[in-house]
């Protein structure tokens, strides 16, 4: 349905927002740099720079969608990438998802985990709560993927196995959240 200069789509009963910005090779750059700066995703910095720069903080429930949403993105890309052979940036996927999963799960405890380090001390804490040491394994083989993404050391079969570990701490944290 069309909502002014909003589009929007129904999917499973919800709505969600969707636009797609053509931005110069310039910026696409600096986007990706910055993001790499900050240890976010370029997606995920582009919300907040856009949120701040137009005064919309974004609520706890927004969060909690759009990070559903864009793990849900990242981890079908990922996939794709992977049937193509194409492990950097598969890698770089699967990281990506699971990062975001992470971080739906604290958004909906109301927390926001920017860095690295704060994503990994939350991995730890719910594996405490949950007195599921298997979540910190998983992480570990995640955060080997989005090593992968810098090196491009691990080979196919590599990846197809610690993509199924990234899947597996996907639901996981989604059944946790």
């Amino acid at each position: 349905m069309e909502d002014g200069n909003n589009i929007m789509k129904e999917e499973n009963n919800q709505i969600m927002g969707a636009a797609s910005i053509a931005l110069p090779q310039r910026l696409v750059v600096k986007l990706r740099e910055k993001a790499e700066e900050t240890d976010s995703l370029p997606e995920e910095l582009g919300i907040d720079l856009l949120s701040k720069s137009l005064n919309e903080e974004l609520d706890p429930e927004e969060l909690v969608e759009h990070y559903q949403s864009l793990s849900e993105k990242y981890l079908t890309e990922a996939k794709e990438f992977l049937s193509k052979g194409d492990l950097v940036h598969a890698s770089e996927k699967f990281w990506g998802a699971t990062a975001l999963t992470i971080k739906m799960v604290g958004a909906k405890r109301g927390l926001k985990l920017e860095k690295h380090g704060a994503i990994w001390s939350f991995v730890s804490r719910i594996s405490r709560e949950s007195r599921d040491n298997e979540l910190i394994l998983l992480f570990h083989a995640a955060n080997g993927l989005h090593k992968n993404c810098y090196e491009n050391e691990l080979d196919q079969k590599a990846v197809k196995i610690t993509a199924e570990s990234v899947e597996k701490l996907i639901e996981k944290l989604r059944r946790i959240s």
